[in-house]
């Protein structure tokens, strides 16, 4: 059976949506995989984010901004879900998906798009919403069975 892939977009991919990658992945529950992006990635994750999976016990490794058009290419993971988190919905600019993922919003307030220092408390709030979130979907199989409906 294929893994359901699960893509995480706000908008610099710096922040809640690498958070949210790391931690599905680290779910390492087989039947998903995690992949994330942003609308205008940033060059680098935010400080902040990376010391809150730290402090998480979450692997670092591979997490870098990502682009999410690079998910539409035929080469690419394609999304069975694409969840958008922040505040900023998607809009128009979801790029042409080879197939059609289903779509969900969390509004879960990004640390990584205030401007200025934030601490890392802020991050960790965010990545305990995260987390809830993420436990929820997964208890109540919001992500479930998707690749297979999805099957070429």
């Amino acid at each position: 059976m294929t893994p359901t892939t699960v893509l995480f977009v706000c908008a610099r991919n710096a922040g809640l949506s690498i958070m949210a990658e790391a931690y599905l992945n680290h779910l390492a529950l087989p039947d998903l995989r995690a992949f994330s992006a942003g609308l205008e990635p940033a060059e680098t994750v935010h400080p902040g984010a990376l010391r809150a999976l730290a402090q998480a016990g979450l692997a670092l490794e591979a997490l870098a901004p990502k682009a999410m058009e690079l998910f539409a290419l035929p080469q690419a993971p394609q999304p069975d879900v694409v969840v958008a988190l922040g505040s900023e919905p998607l809009g128009g600019r979801e790029p042409r998906w080879l197939r059609p993922p289903r779509r969900l919003g969390w509004l879960i307030g990004d640390p990584a798009s205030r401007p200025g220092p934030v601490s890392v408390s802020v991050f960790s709030e965010a990545f305990a919403a995260l987390r809830e979130r993420i436990d929820r979907a997964v208890a109540e199989a919001h992500f479930a069975g998707l690749s297979l409906a999805h099957a070429v």
